[in-house]
């Protein structure tokens, strides 16, 4: 069978101008990661003029006109139907039912958002879909889609955010109101999973992970070249009248890199030639694989990686874009200390988005986080112009302090001068001691699971996935919540899962075509009664691929997530189409009443991997095995206005009914039937166990 697979967008946002005082305007232009420009942009070119004001007193912390902002990020088709009107000195943007989205009040320094459902078809809980496999565009063709059972539990409330005392204005000039870019992007994209990024020079939007074209692009300068995620490509002879060079990471193994050089007179130029670089030599790409185009635009390169390939379907050539890469030619940052007003612009920030979206804030009995830095002796690290003294106190606190595997230190400021490696480095040097358990018991169970596995006793421990069946039983085992981007529901009569290497699927994170392709094979085997799902060495991953495997047990896919900005919980429905025959909800999209079907939880299944559990014993499956590892927020990502990137436990925490009112496992999904480690693997006790149970 086959799936189309959509990547997620990687977007880069290049605001020039923004040095000096007083207002400026500058052109934004928006890529995302297939080359195209992106839908939310509103020319031909994919670009538009977006304000910024920047004053003496503002200095190196960037303001946008709040409106351009909102219309720049909303979706498809929408810049022509919200307007911003000032009444009494407060703005107030509508759309074109004259429903209000959002008010801005200078004199009080106060936002209020009145309905977050106009931002964006991303948000997980806003737009009715909730976490899906496809944007409302794809809808159609979606192996998941939203049910209009879905509906809101208590009352959805304008969410009022007083800047006061944050420390923030919203400035007022010429019929335009400004408050920082960051900021906004905190109040707007909290919801989406990510922050936008700002590096003294560009605005990277789109990702809050180590994404390598994000990275590689966002660290590079002009005399500071990235060959991968780890290491620097060592000296090589410099090109006469280079002005920029770019390594570019091509193989695996050995470890191979294309330089990529820009001449003082604009034209693109490639370094081909055997130099020794730490991991590898730097040499041509194999003719016939991959071309690259480069083109100077302005101060930057735009590089763009196309892949010459047959497509599947006609057989004829095509040429496929695999990215566009932004690569500053300016100075950024990079290697300077903070200026003190963006030392205290990024401490303001933290305190306001840990109070206003830390999903966790009541269960570690926080109250405000002003007082957290304090006690816990944070306050000066955070306000220190010195980077690396800031980077380590961000880390601590993150890790150590609030002690939430969800909540992790990803990218350091680029005032450090850092790489992600250095990143990653301090990420593991500050993590706390529930981080640190986890991971032991994941390397336990890798053991016991590998051992266990005497077929596989040289194998990676990570790669024992799959399907395994013993006489009545089948085990469907995988590590990961992966859904390869949008999966598609193509045409039943397209076949091939036959062919499909089930383990090969878990290892690549594509868990829908895993289960396609598992039970195809169960549904084959009339001896099968039980179907066990085994996370005992799941760790999580994305919660879009829930409501798929949700609809094996149920005809009625289902998840509560509870929004603590917002003071609601939303009830998700959905409809799936499991056999993809284009007829989704059908009597066939479901093996429910079929099978009998447990999940298999450990002390180490974590976020994902504690929510399916919660979620499917809602909706008739049994869990065994011990008490979930925890984990009950979504994950955020947040940016601090310098340059570092956190993940965060976001406002948005799995819930699950109880009584008149809801509850969450963050610490750990309880089991209906306890079931020890040394039968986990032992696929005879397991399915004497599971065939026994009543």
């Amino acid at each position: 069978m086959k799936k189309v697979f959509a990547l997620a967008p990687i977007a880069l946002l290049s605001l020039a101008g923004l040095t000096g005082c007083g207002e400026s305007e500058a052109a934004i232009t928006l890529y995302d990661a297939n080359s195209r420009f992106v839908a939310n942009s509103f020319d031909e070119k994919g670009s538009i003029i977006l304000a910024t004001y920047r004053s003496s007193k503002t200095g190196e912390v960037p303001y946008v006109d709040v409106y351009e902002f909102f219309r720049l990020n909303r979706g498809i088709g929408s810049s022509d139907k919200i307007k911003m009107e000032a009444k009494e000195g407060i703005y107030t943007v509508t759309d074109d039912k004259g429903l209000v989205l959002f008010t801005a009040d200078p004199s009080k320094d106060v936002i209020t958002v009145s309905n977050y459902d106009s931002w964006s078809p991303m948000s997980t809980l806003n737009n009715g879909i909730g976490p899906d496999v496809a944007s409302p565009a794809d809808e159609d063709l979606a192996a998941v889609k939203p049910s209009p059972k879905t509906k809101i539990h208590g009352e959805r409330k304008v969410e009022t955010y007083d800047l006061k005392p944050y420390h923030f204005d919203i400035v007022e000039k010429d019929g335009k109101c400004y408050a920082p870019m960051q900021l906004l992007s905190n109040i707007f994209y909290r919801f989406l999973g990510f922050d936008i990024l700002y590096n003294g020079l560009d605005f990277y939007y789109g990702a809050y992970l180590s994404n390598p074209m994000l990275i590689q692009s966002y660290y590079a300068t002009k005399d500071r070249f990235y060959a991968d995620g780890n290491k620097l490509a060592k000296a090589y002879p410099t090109l006469e009248g280079e002005a920029y060079r770019y390594a570019y990471k091509i193989s695996e193994d050995p470890v191979t890199y294309r330089i990529l050089s820009l001449t003082k007179d604009g034209k693109g130029l490639p370094y081909n030639a055997a130099t020794p670089t730490e991991k590898g030599t730097i040499e041509a790409i194999p003719e016939g694989r991959f071309e690259y185009t480069w083109t100077k635009e302005n101060d930057a390169i735009l590089l763009t990686k196309i892949l010459i390939a047959k497509d599947a379907q006609t057989g004829s050539e095509q040429t496929m874009p695999q990215g566009t890469m932004k690569l500053p030619l300016k100075e950024s940052w990079l290697g300077k200390n903070r200026p003190q007003e963006v030392a205290k612009f990024g401490y303001d920030l933290l305190r306001f988005q840990f109070d206003k979206f830390y999903g966790l804030k009541s269960e570690a009995g926080f109250t405000d986080f002003e007082s957290v830095f304090t006690s816990k002796k944070h306050k000066e690290g955070l306000l220190s112009t010195d980077p690396n003294v800031y980077n380590e106190a961000l880390a601590t606190f993150l890790g150590k302090t609030l002690n939430d595997p969800h909540t992790t230190y990803n990218l350091p400021s680029i005032f450090s001068e850092k790489l992600p490696a250095d990143g990653n480095k301090l990420l593991k040097e500050t993590v706390g001691d529930r981080y640190n358990g986890l991971l032991a018991k994941q390397q336990e169970y890798f053991k016991l699971r590998n051992e266990a596995n005497k077929a596989a006793e040289n194998a990676d421990p990570a790669n024992l996935q799959g399907l395994f069946v013993q006489n009545k039983t089948a085990v469907i085992r995988f590590d990961s919540f992966g859904t390869k981007g949008t999966f598609i529901s193509n045409s039943g009569e397209e076949g091939g899962l036959d062919d499909i290497d089930i383990a090969q699927c878990f290892k690549m994170g594509d868990a829908p075509l895993g289960f396609d392709a598992a039970f195809n094979q169960i549904s084959k085997n009339k001896a099968i009664e039980n179907v066990v799902i085994d996370l005992t060495c799941n760790g999580g991953g994305n919660v879009m691929a829930i409501p798929y495997i949700l609809a094996h047990f149920t005809d009625d896919p289902t998840i509560w997530i509870e929004d603590r900005a917002m003071g609601f919980t939303k009830e998700f429905h959905y409809s799936v189409d499991l056999n993809h025959d284009k007829k989704w909800g059908a009597a066939e999209d479901t093996y429910k009443g079929k099978y009998k079907f447990f999940i298999l939880t450990s002390d180490f299944s974590f976020s994902c991997a504690n929510f399916l559990p919660m979620f499917a014993k809602q909706q008739g499956a049994k869990v065994i095995g011990v008490k979930g590892g925890g984990g009950a927020c979504t994950v955020g990502g947040f940016s601090d206005g310098s340059g570092s990137i956190y993940a965060v436990s976001s406002p948005q925490v799995a819930v699950y009914p109880n009584g008149n009112s809801f509850a969450n496992t963050e610490n750990g999904c309880p089991v209906d039937a306890e079931l020890a480690s040394d039968s986990w693997y032992d696929l005879a006790k397991l399915d004497a166990f599971v065939s026994n149970l009543k």
